[in-house]
């Protein structure tokens, strides 16, 4: 099978490719050389391929490899090509499609047929980079020789030896590349291309210029195709419809945005299989499903799907985990009307019967979403017929993507503005390079000024720092670094000041402080101060849970809001619908139905929260209060349909509970003695001193936030801290706070404050990251509040590094930054 007849934008594309390529294997063959190599492949030998999914990149780069490649143009190289894709599930994709596209090339095995005998210009080996360039024992077979087969390296360089170029092809795999070291080491130090040969539907131009740094490119080539060459061609979609949905704030909880999403998405794909049939087209739509990572994700929309009356014959799914269907298979398999997958199987995968796309999880990521849309993108061949393409309503034109969580609908509609910014724009060859006669002898000089010299100027290609490579002006590189820290982008250094000496402590006199247990081989013991308190106040429930119960089913504040959620059975939510190219907005109200199970399992959820009481035992007592407030209204229900009332309730509303509970926990909540601190702490001789803590010392185990504010507190100057410990998790002589769940809190720190009345001068704090500072459970803590030291104080770094304090907003439901810390302002807070 030839390749298809390439579109007029393919066409330039393709001659534009080949004419920068031709004009740097000219000066190959001018002079020969390896400096002059290096010089003509990094200003003429490296092209970046921008298009849309669905534009046909993959023709282009394949058209481009098989053209270049021809023994039927003196100005061809004699080349073999090493096609890398992002990820091993679409090595296969790519091999089926050079085998039945492009008799000019031919595929071989990385594998097995690693020699050099027999090899034609032409010769294609489909891999990634983590099948040559990973520390893995696949890897290490591949780079090693056998009986029968040179190693990786050794094919590569014999295949030089016998004048073949060495040519890249990058689809995709460009994202990344630059902060994997094995892969970096591997292009420049092994493969070495000759030429390379870039394509993506996601350009990021810092990627690209990461890509040039590690790849020693000192000129980039880049071809661009836009959204609109590809539409007026017919080979995509002319638009993508992203409907979200969107209730009232008070209504959110009781909307199964999954189900409403998955039954539109279902109905939208049964009007366009009328649709087609009614076009006289003989295609049966596909419709994609893209779940969470969970475990049970998959099932769970299985199960979904079941319920509309999806049959099972008709599903199909995918993941790393469980590949239970072909992903190619069921692209051409029309028995096959739905394909549920995991976020992986978005990148890359061709699936041109899909017209619409159910997403149960976020693409907030922009590269990511336009992943996403490009699996709906594609238009079938069979839509493809000129004389069809105009008659087609629009129903068909369009893709749609149906979103369970309107707020990731960032992703999508950026990822349209990126798609749509791309302008088609051809490159030209680079001037730079010129073939220069010196000594008699040809050589390729890089000149930005148009002037050469008349002495030998061997190009050398931009170094990059190795691996080993661990010190930079004075400063340190982590040696423990993760790989992406190390890949020599200067960017990404981790740097540290270069350690100085340990100072040695010295042990503890005061006597009976020290054990008798040996010390570990090079620490100390660091004594607990005198005159610091060893005892403080802790907090616990009761054991009995009778009088908990009791008044926790008295609290909850069922309202006639609150009431009325028992009897509802429908939702009026707003369906929004986003033209992604256009950004045309449209609105519209529906129902959407609340799903009893979906509810009952919320409800579950509030029960369970409460850690210390028994579910049941909560249930029937929240029931008991139900069935009475049912009475007191006059309303006549069963057991079974006021059960189902209260789980509605409880799904709508789970603060109430919480509230309750929280109002309860404080009433019947008690406080003990804590066992004495430690008499002292064994640590590294060289561990880092502290002014203010009970031992003189740094604990340990702090993350980076408290270390910053374990050493303001140090830095105190005003007198205002007298001492500082670590409040340790779950020791006996940590200090907790019974929260609403029953669980206990335990703020990091517990601080002596000079001048403070309450808590007998003790203030607890804590400190959070931005990202969890709206948890369920910092929610949870910032409303709590010891009953000896009150309201732990709560911090967290804005992006200058400066901490705010935490202050919780009850008309929003949120916390929020308040206001800067000041350490002297302690006693106040």
């Amino acid at each position: 099978m030839s390749a298809p007849s390439p579109k007029g934008y393919q066409r330039e594309a393709v001659v534009n490719a080949l004419e920068i390529f031709r004009y740097a294997e000219s000066q190959f063959r001018q002079a020969g050389d390896d400096a002059s190599r290096a010089a003509a492949t990094a200003f003429n030998g490296c092209l970046l391929l921008e298009a849309p999914t669905g534009s046909g990149k993959t023709l282009m780069a394949g058209m481009i490899a098989e053209s270049f490649a021809a023994p039927d143009r003196d100005s061809n190289a004699q080349i073999v090509w090493f096609w890398f894709t992002p990820f091993a599930t679409l090595v296969e994709q790519a091999k089926g499609a050079i085998k039945s596209t492009f008799v000019g090339l031919r595929v071989r095995d990385l594998q097995g047929d690693r020699k050099t005998r027999g090899t034609k210009s032409g010769d294609v080996y489909v891999t990634t980079w983590a099948s040559v360039a990973a520390s893995n024992a696949a890897t290490r077979r591949v780079r090693s020789g056998g009986e029968f087969v040179l190693s990786l390296d050794d094919l590569i360089a014999e295949l030089r030896a016998d004048g073949f170029r060495i040519g890249a092809v990058v689809d995709e795999a460009h994202h990344g590349f630059a902060t994997a070291k094995e892969a970096v080491r591997f292009y420049r130090e092994s493969l070495k291309p000759d030429f390379t040969l870039m394509i993506t539907a996601t350009p990021d131009d810092a990627d690209v210029e990461k890509f040039k740094k590690v790849a020693g490119i000192g000129h980039l080539h880049r071809i661009r195709v836009s959204r609109k060459e590809a539409v007026d061609a017919g080979l995509i979609k002319d638009g993508i419809k992203s409907i979200a949905y969107l209730a009232a704030d008070d209504q959110k909880e009781l909307v199964d945005f999954a189900a409403t999403a998955l039954a539109d998405g279902w109905h939208m794909h049964n009007v366009i299989k009328q649709g087609l049939q009614a076009a006289g087209i003989g295609l049966v739509p596909l419709m994609l499903v893209q779940v969470a990572n969970s475990n049970k994700a998959v099932d769970e929309a299985r199960a979904r799907l079941a319920t509309l009356g999806v049959p099972e014959s008709k599903i199909a799914w995918y993941t790393a985990d469980d590949p239970n269907d072909d992903l190619l298979a069921v692209a051409i398999d029309e028995r096959k009307e739905v394909l549920i997958f995991k976020v992986a199987v978005a990148l890359g995968f061709d699936a041109p019967r899909a017209f619409t796309l159910v997403s149960m999880r976020g693409a907030k990521d922009t590269d990511f979403g336009i992943q996403v849309v490009g699996r709906i993108l594609r238009v079938h061949s069979r839509l493809q017929v000129p004389t069809l393409e105009k008659q087609l309503p629009e129903l068909l034109r369009c893709g749609y993507v149906f979103l369970a969580d309107a707020a990731n609908q960032s992703g999508l509609v950026n990822a349209g503005e990126k798609i749509n910014a791309i302008q088609s724009e051809l490159s030209q060859v680079c001037p730079f390079t010129m073939v220069v006669k010196v000594a008699g002898s040809n050589e390729i000089q890089v000149s930005h000024n148009g002037q050469t010299q008349l002495l030998p100027v061997p190009y050398m290609a931009p170094a990059w720092p190795t691996p080993e490579t661990n010190v930079l002006d004075g400063m340190v590189l982590a040696q423990n670094a993760p790989d992406w820290q190390q890949s020599g982008l200067l960017t990404n250094l981790v740097l540290m000041p270069p350690p100085s000496a340990p100072t040695v402590t010295d042990p503890p006199s005061a006597p009976g402080a020290l054990q008798s247990t040996p010390l570990l081989s090079g620490n100390r013991q660091f004594a607990l101060r005198a005159k610091v308190p060893r005892s403080y106040r802790s907090e616990r429930l009761p054991l009995s849970t009778t009088d908990l119960l009791t008044c926790i089913a008295a609290n909850v504040a069922i309202d006639d809001k609150a009431f009325s959620a028992g009897f509802r059975e429908l939702v009026r939510v707003t369906r929004q619908t986003f033209d992604l190219f256009e950004g045309s907005e449209e609105t519209e109200t529906i129902n959407a139905r609340l799903s009893d199970a979906e509810i009952a399992r919320r409800a579950q959820s509030v029960l369970f929260d409460a850690d210390n009481l028994d579910p049941r035992d909560l249930h029937d007592a929240l029931l008991a209060r139900l069935k009475s407030e049912y009475g007191h209204r006059g309303v006549d229900k069963d057991d079974a349909e006021i059960a189902l009332a209260l789980n509605r309730i409880m799904a709508a509303y789970p603060h109430l509970i919480r509230n309750a509970a929280r109002t309860c926990s404080a009433k019947f909540k008690e406080t003990f003695d804590t066992t004495p601190l430690p008499e002292f702490v064994e640590l590294p001789a060289g561990v880092k001193k502290s002014r203010l803590n009970v031992y003189g010392v740094m604990p340990q185990d702090l993350n980076g936030p408290e270390q910053a504010f374990a050493q303001m507190l140090d830095a105190d100057t005003t007198g205002t801290i007298e001492y500082w410990f670590r409040n340790e998790p779950r020791k006996p002589w940590s200090i907790g706070i019974v929260m609403p769940s029953g669980d206990r809190y335990f703020p990091d720190f517990a601080i002596k404050i000079a001048g403070r009345a309450a808590g007998d001068g003790l203030m607890l704090a804590e400190t959070k990251g931005n990202h969890i500072l709206n948890g369920d459970d910092t929610l949870d803590k910032i409303l709590a509040e010891h009953k000896l030291y009150g309201v732990p104080l709560m911090l967290v770094q804005d992006d200058s590094g400066r901490f705010m304090t935490v202050k919780y907003f009850p008309n929003t439901g949120r916390n929020e930054q308040d206001q800067i810390f000041r350490v002297e302002n302690l006693a106040g807070y």
